[in-house]
């Protein structure tokens, strides 16, 4: 989104924090000074970022020092582009707007404080906390300029709630970094542990949280009833709170088909989806997540491969058959999911196919030439 704002004459101030999970991505910060954007990375402390008072901490953390950073900062800003976490980067932003002037445009990804509704937690203070989200949420709305998201569910429902402008940027991804590139190649560029435990399989991988939301477990199911097929193997690269009884139920069933590989720092990620025949998304059978458009699904796109959506309808899903870009089965449906993945495992010119209009769909949708498109459209409606 750097790119795209930079792309369109805009100087670009970036204010992020510095990861704390992963390595930190250099090649990241170095591309952004290529392109002389400026960049200032906030370390936060290493909290359990599953427990929702331990995350509220994180966001505190650096609302606060966003802010204090921006208000030394001798610049003035035309634009702040708020991505999140909401509301707490709008009420920065909303300050500094009060303090240097400027107009506010909140990308919005997550439907907040609904989800709480699927956190497991003290009942009461879960529902203090859906309280709180609302108000707080009608408050800042209050004070935006426009609101970005990323498809048009999400829009319809935001602006009914803030009653302001939406509009829809599907995503942004850079389609030179993140492009096909050939297994093997692929491979010979990663640790060796990952070669030895993949080569010469027909490969399901799964990146991301391993979370409720995201359903992991259900790959669990799907793997023992594929554990005959001795060259099909899932690769799983993400961590989470359900990652430790996936583990656990592996070790149960003896699934010799689940590989686990660690988080590894973002640059590497274009390799490793490319060790991918098929592409996994999943989501839990809720019908909140109907609002689904996760950032994987768009570098899964760009990857050019097929993907395999085992999901609630979402936004994902129809857009993955809507381009003919892989499946989308329901979750309880496994029986099915089997047969496809047995026929696209010995169809090479199948899975070519779906690969390419994956393609077609993230240069269409998710490019930074139309990201840029779009931005301009919004940034035009606040002069």
């Amino acid at each position: 989104m750097a790119k795209a704002m930079k792309a369109i004459g805009l100087e670009v101030l970036v204010v992020t924090n510095r990861p704390v999970y992963v390595a930190s991505s250099k090649m990241a910060e170095d591309e952004l000074n290529k392109d002389k954007i400026d960049i200032v990375e906030i370390p936060l402390p290493r909290l359990p970022y599953n427990a929702v008072v331990s995350r509220l901490v994180l966001y505190l953390f650096f609302t606060i020092f966003s802010f204090l950073i921006l208000l030394k900062s001798r610049r003035s800003f035309t634009f702040y582009y708020s991505r999140g976490p909401q509301p707490f980067t709008e009420i920065t932003c909303y300050i500094l707007k009060l303090l240097k002037g400027g107009k506010i445009v909140s990308d919005i990804t997550d439907l907040w404080p609904d989800a709480l509704e699927y956190v497991e937690m003290n009942s009461f203070l879960k529902r203090i906390f859906i309280l709180f989200g609302h108000a707080i949420n009608s408050l800042i709305w209050s004070k935006l300029d426009a609101i970005v998201t990323h498809n048009e569910m999400m829009a319809h429902i935001l602006s009914i709630r803030s009653n302001i402008k939406v509009y829809v940027i599907h995503g942004i991804i850079d389609l030179d970094k993140f492009k096909p590139v050939d297994k093997k190649e692929a491979l010979e560029a990663l640790p060796k542990i990952v070669h030895d435990k993949i080569s010469n399989k027909f490969v399901i991988l799964y990146a991301g949280l391993l979370g409720s939301f995201q359903n992991p477990l259900m790959i669990i199911e799907l793997a023992k009833k594929m554990l005959v097929d001795d060259k099909l193997v899932f690769l799983i690269v993400g961590t989470g709170p359900l990652k430790k009884k996936m583990e656990q139920e592996v070790k149960k069933f003896r699934l010799s088909n689940i590989v686990f590989l660690e988080t590894l720092p973002f640059d590497d990620m274009p390799l490793v989806y490319n060790l991918a025949d098929l592409l996994l998304l999943t989501y839990a059978p809720i019908k909140f997540l109907s609002i689904g458009l996760p950032k994987k699904f768009v570098e899964y796109a760009s990857i050019g491969k097929p993907i395999l959506c085992i999901t609630p309808t979402c936004v994902a899903s129809k857009l993955c058959t809507e381009w003919k870009a892989g499946y989308h089965f329901l979750p309880h449906d496994l029986e099915n999911v089997t047969h496809v993945i047995q026929n696209l495992e010995h169809n090479v010119k199948l899975r070519k196919l779906l690969g390419n209009n994956a393609r077609k769909m993230a240069q269409s949708l998710f490019s930074l030439e139309e990201a840029k498109k779009r931005l301009q459209a919004v940034l035009d409606s606040l002069k």
